[in-house]
């Protein structure tokens, strides 16, 4: 089950994206060139990752270059399966580790116009991708660097051009928008049926209370009935069981950057994140998840966003996948405070938020089909 060939691969490109400490130190040492995307070593890693992101524990963007969050993706991956941190899965079933993908118009839809100041933005109809490499990128869990390098042959894409993208399970606007539909007519239906549902009123006897005996008399006992002349009362059918809903909790670990998802005492997925800022940190606690809105409008205040202090001065921008909270905004029972996703995915983990919590939107997405209302959120 598990690859030994993984620890040559992982030092050989820890070796040619860092290089080793002294080389920095040394005129006559030039910089290892990083491995392109061919490389074996490279691509062994890349299988790797596309396995760990499909397995829940997110690895960050993909590239095929080694990075802090593979390995905290793949020492939680080893806590799930109950087998000691280091040894990695043998993922030589994913024989190739990257595919092709021909651009479409489901890509094409969600690009559009840009602006870079909230006044702009507050004026669009959505904040959409701003071009084509961007939109793919995001569908393929990528960042727009690693989509180039992949294909250098093309300066633009187009509706139609067949490029090379890693072979990951798709992020998919569409998906998004329908699960914001379904999510919404439910509401409505639920709405409705608790309007369209009258309240009982309370049943008015209008006969006086009667003792269950007259307790005037010796209590007679029922005389017994023969079983020929009983009845038989049909055996009801069994009601089905509902499989229980998995009670899950989140824990987010500020020093290591990542949230661990546990089904009990269970590890089942993990994901990268930004938590907050050295002047605006995420407060430590226990809290939990208060709201789940795909899709959302942001109200971007600059007093919330500098000082954590709400402000009369705001702008109302519009949802989509460019938006300062990506695709999703789950809130939790802390003002302005929440996870969200992100229209910088590539620097998860690399930057400071302005004391949210930041993921890439194909995390976000993940997740917030994982967690509901009241799901627990402990920050260390």
């Amino acid at each position: 089950m598990f690859n030994r060939r993984f620890w040559v691969c992982a030092l050989f490109l820890l070796f040619c994206t860092h290089g080793l400490s002294f080389a920095a130190e040394t005129e006559s040492v030039g910089k290892t060139p990083k491995p392109l995307p061919d490389d074996p070593a490279r691509m062994e890693l890349l299988r790797l990752q596309i396995f760990l992101d499909q397995a829940g524990f997110r690895p960050g963007k993909l590239d095929g270059l080694s990075g802090e969050f593979t390995q905290k993706a793949a020492d939680r991956l080893c806590d799930g399966l109950g087998i000691p941190r280091g040894k990695m899965p043998d993922v030589s079933h994913i024989a190739n580790p990257y595919r092709q993908y021909t651009v479409g118009e489901d890509d094409a839809k969600w690009v559009g116009p840009t602006a870079s100041t909230p006044e702009e933005q507050e004026k669009l109809k959505a904040l959409l991708y701003g071009s084509l490499w961007e939109a793919v990128a995001e569908r393929f869990h990528c960042d727009l660097n690693f989509l180039q390098e992949l294909n250098p042959q093309f300066k633009d894409l187009a509706v139609g051009s067949v490029i090379r993208v890693p072979d990951v399970k798709e992020f998919l606007m569409a998906d998004v928008k329908l699960l914001e539909k379904q999510r919404s007519e439910r509401q409505i239906a639920e709405k409705q049926a608790a309007a369209a549902t009258p309240t009982p009123a309370p049943a008015v006897s209008s006969e006086p209370t009667v003792a269950p005996f007259d307790l005037s008399k010796p209590v007679q006992a029922p005389k017994p009935q023969s079983l020929a002349a009983a009845t038989p009362v049909p055996t009801p059918a069994p009601t089905p069981t509902p499989t229980p809903e998995p009670q899950r909790r989140l824990v987010l670990l500020r020093a290591e950057r990542l949230i661990e998802v546990y089904e009990g005492d269970h590890i089942v997925a993990c994901f990268p994140c930004t938590p907050g800022s050295t002047e605006i940190p995420v407060p430590e606690g226990k809290w939990k998840i208060t709201g789940n809105i795909l899709l959302p409008y942001f109200r971007w205040d600059k007093s919330i966003l500098e000082t954590g202090v709400r402000s009369e001065t705001a702008y109302n921008l519009p949802p989509g996948p460019n938006s300062p909270v990506g695709i999703v905004w789950m809130g939790i029972n802390r003002p302005s405070v929440g996870m969200h996703g992100t229209n910088s995915p590539d620097r998860i983990g690399r930057n400071q938020s302005h004391g949210c919590i930041r993921l890439a939107n194909w995390d976000a997405f993940a997740m917030c089909q994982l967690v509901k209302k009241g799901t627990p959120l402990e920050v260390r």
